[in-house]
């Protein structure tokens, strides 16, 4: 029999639910192939068909078809321009059928579809703004307020080792803050802020000293930085 050499074309008999499905899962091989703009081109009509199945209402054949893509994990990692996930539109389009179809929708993707939408926070941004803000705060209430208050002078209280200890306080958030994660650069600059924080509290503790609040600033900002790194 001799081979043919025209393109492959799918079968008018089979059903038109099939021939979705099977255009939809040669979109995603093609589209996990592919990087960059290449990708994103790629999933252009899918995320369109992706949408196109969940409107009108829906029906028991285009259910079944979300259901598959869902259940077979061929969506995972896939994300359309914008940074949707491809996991959480199928998951949309299902809901937007209703009753009964909403219903057969996994926990696991209904899980997946209410963290993707839920608010964001940036914790590590916010842990390092709230470590230099302690920081410079305690730093400004050490030098200015306390001595003031207890001394009526603004220099009363402030010795050079407090003074270098502040200082040394001051580049070890840098170096905490700039170092790469889990570098030598990063863990000396951590562990020196807890010892210098701890110092300037043991300072504080002696009679003629000061140093309780620039001290429990520096293990604050520590604390907020161990925060940012998980």
């Amino acid at each position: 029999m001799p081979v043919s050499l025209a393109p492959w074309e799918p079968s008018a008999d089979l059903p038109s639910a099939v021939l979705e499905e099977e255009a939809l899962a040669r979109l995603v091989t093609e589209a996990r192939e592919a990087s960059g703009e290449a990708r994103q081109a790629l999933l252009l009509p899918l995320v369109s068909r992706l949408e196109s199945l969940g409107a009108g209402g829906g029906s028991r054949e285009n259910a079944d078809v979300l259901l598959r893509l869902l259940e077979g994990d061929l969506l995972r990692n896939l994300e359309a321009r914008g940074g949707r996930p491809l996991r959480s539109l199928a998951v949309e389009a299902l809901l937007r059928m209703g009753y009964p179809y909403a219903l057969e929708v996994r926990p696991e993707d209904l899980a997946f579809l209410r963290d993707e939408q839920a608010p964001t926070f940036n914790v590590p941004l916010i842990a390092r703004s709230g470590a230099v803000g302690a920081l410079a705060l305690g730093f400004f209430f050490q030098w200015g307020a306390v001595p003031t208050i207890h001394s009526h002078s603004f220099d009363a209280g402030i010795d050079p080792p407090l003074a270098l200890a502040m200082g040394l306080s001051a580049l070890s958030l840098v170096a905490g803050l700039l170092g790469p994660p889990r570098s030598l650069t990063r863990q000396v600059g951590l562990g020196l802020l807890v010892v210098l924080g701890v110092l300037q509290l043991w300072m504080g503790s002696r009679s003629g000293y000061h140093g309780q609040v620039s001290g429990a600033a520096g293990l604050l900002a520590w604390l907020l930085l161990v925060l940012a790194r998980r």
